[in-house]
């Protein structure tokens, strides 16, 4: 299985952490990664998305959105389970029968604690908003995953590892 982890782009402020939504900044952070991430994909011969998972706060609802008008997954739903607080440790791959190819919109720190976990390395930088990191996944436990593209800032593509 494939896993793509996407943090939101830059959020403004609200009255609560909920209604946070993405700044224009955040908007061309999202578009820009996304084109990045649909070219290297076609490059690479990945599937298709089959399921994109985001978070119910405001800015990965509209990060999500951003998301599945240039990738068209084949299904898109709120997951409450990625929402801040959530662990790595909270998620098995037995959650996604039948998909071959998941983003999962999420936060920091998240998104680049369940990627140094699943890796098993805390040596790559952490998620900048819009950022992401792609997995190739046997198992979601410490350890059973191998990192095909890490691209975690979107105004510094050329900081991506390729593996």
């Amino acid at each position: 299985m494939l896993l793509t982890l996407w943090r939101h782009g830059e959020a403004g402020s609200a009255a609560t952490d909920e209604l946070r939504a993405l700044t224009p900044r955040g908007h061309e952070q999202v578009v820009a990664m996304a084109q990045h991430y649909a070219a290297w994909a076609g490059e690479s011969g990945l599937g298709p998305v089959s399921l994109l998972l985001h978070s119910p706060y405001q800015r990965t609802v509209e990060t999500a959105a951003l998301l599945g008008e240039l990738l068209r997954p084949g299904s898109q739903k709120v997951d409450p389970s990625l929402a801040p607080g959530a662990y790595p440790e909270a998620f098995s791959e037995n959650d996604y029968p039948g998909h071959e190819h998941i983003i999962m919109v999420s936060h920091q720190p998240f998104v680049s604690q369940a990627i140094a976990v699943w890796v098993d390395t805390v040596a790559l930088a952490p998620l900048a908003p819009g950022g992401y990191s792609t997995l190739e996944v046997t198992c979601l436990a410490r350890g059973g995953a191998t990192l095909l593209r890490h691209c975690p800032d979107p105004w510094d593509l050329a900081s991506k590892v390729k593996i």
